[in-house]
């Protein structure tokens, strides 16, 4: 890491995908930049989208120690936490060196509230002075509710409106769709699923293929690592699975996902989406990604951390909630009926995200104008 450079941390894959964007806008308004990352899926992702247009590090350990020494020694020009990035040790240290720190997408969830409320004072001491660029209104009131002061708060939308596929998008389908049929069969895909609901997702598709037999389910998993648990349980209930990393015959019935980054090409390749850590009382994963493909998107009834952006699918009539195995499945059979249905959906899904972009390039700017206000200073 260059001294003056800039330093992004995102804590994982969600939080890596946000923060790129963000870091070639900075880079073109003349910032060098440093992504760094908490966790080994995180650090992957980095590295595999990054590219080399700048460097990727893993992320220190947040104790006083360490985090004094890495800032006294790399001495960036701010740091840039995503969402909820709170490391109490590093930005006190960030506030003695004087750099600049901002909360970029930031948010609170309800649980991590709860957490929180109780210390406080503690917390208002670490969040004093630093600069929030908050999704919602909502957002905004919680971080102040936890002692950021409301000057430092600015409402700038959310940066997941404006993500736009990876540029191998299409490359790493043509990898999945080898797997499909051809002609291609009603596909429907279950994104970012979690521990518990892998059994709902894989006996939803037994159902569904009662009464479509050709169709096929791309699983991906949350973390890879499970890959080997719903293979287990797709043998139990007689359907025939492949994974990407394992290998199988095209004539699979649930192609399983076991690597990082195909999570945009797994929605290209379906009909419909479902989007997983909502079946299960985790806050959901994001909506938006199918969406801005075109696709219709189902989601179970636990979306507290994506709350605004499943209201305004369901609003907009682009997606549907499903709360067990049975509606889950009948959603499914609805939309693989009724083609006409299934596209207005998915073209409505579409204008969600084109409505409410522009997040990416108000908080680049506001960082911009912020580091020149600090007198940091920008590489030429």
């Amino acid at each position: 890491m260059s001294p003056g450079a800039l330093w992004i941390q995102a804590v994982s894959v969600g939080e890596v995908r946000l923060a790129l964007p963000l870091a070639r806008r900075l880079c073109r308004l003349g910032h060098s930049v440093i992504l760094s990352s908490t966790t080994a899926t995180g650090l992957q992702a980095a590295e595999s989208e990054a590219r080399g247009e700048f460097p990727v590090r893993a992320f220190p350990i947040d104790a006083a120690p360490v985090s004094a020494r890495f800032l006294q020694r790399f001495r960036p020009s701010g740091l840039i936490l995503m969402e909820t990035e709170i490391w109490p040790n590093l930005l006190l240290a960030a506030r003695r060196l004087k750099i600049p720190v901002w909360i970029c997408n930031g948010r609170i969830s309800d649980r991590a509230l709860m957490r929180m409320a109780p210390f406080r004072s503690f917390y208002e001491d670490a969040l004093a002075g630093i600069r929030v660029a908050a999704q919602d209104c909502e957002h905004a009131r919680r971080f102040e509710m936890m002692g950021v002061p409301s000057g430092g708060i600015r409402v700038m939308g959310n940066l997941k409106y404006d993500l736009a596929p990876p540029k191998d998008m299409e490359e790493r389908a043509d990898v999945l769709r080898a797997y499909l049929p051809s002609p291609t069969p009603p596909v429907w895909v279950a994104g970012s699923v979690r521990e518990g609901e892998e059994e709902t997702v894989l006996k939803a598709h037994a159902l569904v293929r009662r009464r479509f037999p050709d169709a096929r389910l791309i699983l991906v998993p949350r973390h890879p690592e499970r890959a080997g648990v719903c293979e287990n349980i797709a043998r139990s209930l007689d359907l025939r699975p492949a994974s990407k990393t394992g290998g199988g015959e095209p004539g699979c019935d649930v192609l399983i996902v076991d690597t990082v980054g195909d999570l945009w090409s797994s929605y290209l390749l379906g009909d419909v989406a479902f989007v997983g850590g909502s079946l299960v009382p985790l806050g959901g994963q994001n909506v938006l990604e199918p969406a801005a493909l075109g696709r219709p998107v189902l989601f179970g009834p636990s979306m507290e951390n994506f709350r605004l952006e499943a209201d305004r699918l369901l609003r907009a009539e682009a997606a549907s909630v499903v709360r067990d195995l049975g509606s889950l499945s009948e959603s499914l059979c609805g939309l693989f009926s009724e083609a006409g249905r299934r596209e207005a959906m998915g073209l409505r899904a579409r204008r969600v995200p084109e409505r409410h972009g522009g997040a990416l390039l108000r908080t680049a700017g506001w960082i911009h104008r912020g580091l020149d206000h600090s007198g940091a200073t920008n590489p030429p």
